[in-house]
């Protein structure tokens, strides 16, 4: 046994090790029985090294009976299945193996710390044996470019320095435009037309793309609605994407009017009312305060006139013109007002708080109504 096996802290003796690790293999045996003739003895001696020792090494990785843990991801390629399957085996095979474990532990002079030290060892196996069959998995994979093309899009939005994607970029044969603008979209969107200077990922529960900024978005997609973030450096654009599903959340909360195709671009001061609710309902409720209590209809009114009367530059009768009401009822209204506001009417930051109060509480949804927030990139 060379230096570099020396374990780092007590384990199974080396036939406990062996009888739990043939209960480990007959479980994957079990478990995978087209794969059972490739775990054979020299696959168990295997075992029983890692249940022994803390950690997988270079020389654990080419100790004899690794290969067959290589060439069960390998077979699992070859058949078309994901490694989800060799997963729930290896783990398995592991739980299954702990009443073995237990007797063992049971046993004259075995020692208290069997028992811990087992479970630990089955754990780190289970880990050992996945990530054998999930490199040489993956090194039987040969990815399509479609899939260079999603994996490329998912580290462009996890915000990596473009130095870390460029040779994924050429593979999947991705130009980086100067610009690009991030698309949000609604489950159920279906490709209309674009081409490869587009990266899109429309499988997800969130469908999202790339585009180029010189390119008319309104034609990549059909079925669904959409809403479109700002155009920004390509290395920027888990920035854009969060805009447009900020703003694809303030459509399906109907703060922002529904359409086919929603830009960011044009609802700027929405975003700002919007960026900090609990801020923007303390203006609200500081500023508006004097008409809150009033009943329904007759607040509604007083704060249309008062809306009115802070954007006119004229008297009475371009504020009822405004309105479409007499010019005596907007008398009567602006009484009323000043009695309610006072001297906060001549004050110009008062005038400019009333003024953002009243569009934003225009804005906000009824608060009954259910809001189902969008996940970010």
């Amino acid at each position: 046994m060379t230096a570099s096996h020396a374990p780092v802290r007590p384990a199974p003796a080396r036939s406990a090790a062996l009888v739990i690790a043939r209960a480990v293999v007959d479980g994957i045996r079990h478990a995978l029985p087209e794969h059972a003739a490739l775990f054979d003895t020299r696959a168990t001696e295997f075992v029983a090294l890692v249940l022994e020792y803390d950690a997988m090494d270079s020389a654990l990785g080419i100790a004899a009976g690794a290969d067959a843990f290589r060439e069960a991801g390998v077979a699992e390629y070859a058949d078309g299945k994901g490694l989800d399957r060799l997963s729930r085996a290896y783990h398995s095979a592991g739980r299954g193996a702990l009443p073995v474990l237990a007797s063992l532990s049971r046993q004259p002079g075995a020692g208290s710390a069997l028992m811990d030290t087992g479970v630990e060892a089955l754990l780190r196996c289970a880990d050992v044996l996945i990530r054998l069959s999930t490199t040489a998995y993956r090194a039987a994979h040969t990815p399509s470019v479609a899939e260079l093309r999603r994996d490329l899009l998912k580290e462009i939005l996890s915000g990596r320095p473009p130095a870390k994607w460029t040779a994924l970029a050429a593979a999947a044969g991705w130009v980086p435009p100067a610009r690009v603008v991030a698309v949000a979209a609604e489950p159920g969107a279906a490709r209309a037309s674009f081409g490869p200077e587009v990266l899109a990922d429309l499988t997800g529960e969130y469908p999202h793309l790339l585009v180029p900024d010189d390119i008319e978005v309104g034609g990549v997609l059909t079925g669904t609605r959409m809403a479109v973030g700002p155009a920004v450096a390509p290395a920027e654009a888990a920035a854009s994407l969060r805009w447009a599903r900020r703003t694809l959340e303030l459509v399906r909360r109907e703060v922002i009017e529904d359409g086919p195709l929603v830009r960011w671009s044009d609802h700027l001061t929405t975003h700002w009312l919007f960026a900090d609710e609990v801020l923007t309902g303390a203006l609200v409720t500081r500023s508006l305060a004097p008409i809150a209590d009033l009943p329904p209809n007759e607040r509604t009114k007083l704060a249309e006139t008062l809306e009115a009367m802070l954007a006119a530059r004229g008297g009475a009768p371009e504020i009822a013109n405004n309105l479409g009401v007499h010019p005596q009822t907007v008398r009567n209204r602006l009484r009323r007002l000043r009695v309610l506001f006072g001297a906060r009417l001549d004050d110009p930051q008062e005038r400019l708080d009333l003024r953002i109060a009243l569009r934003a509480d225009l804005l906000a949804p009824e608060p009954a109504r259910p809001v189902t927030p969008i996940r970010a990139a």
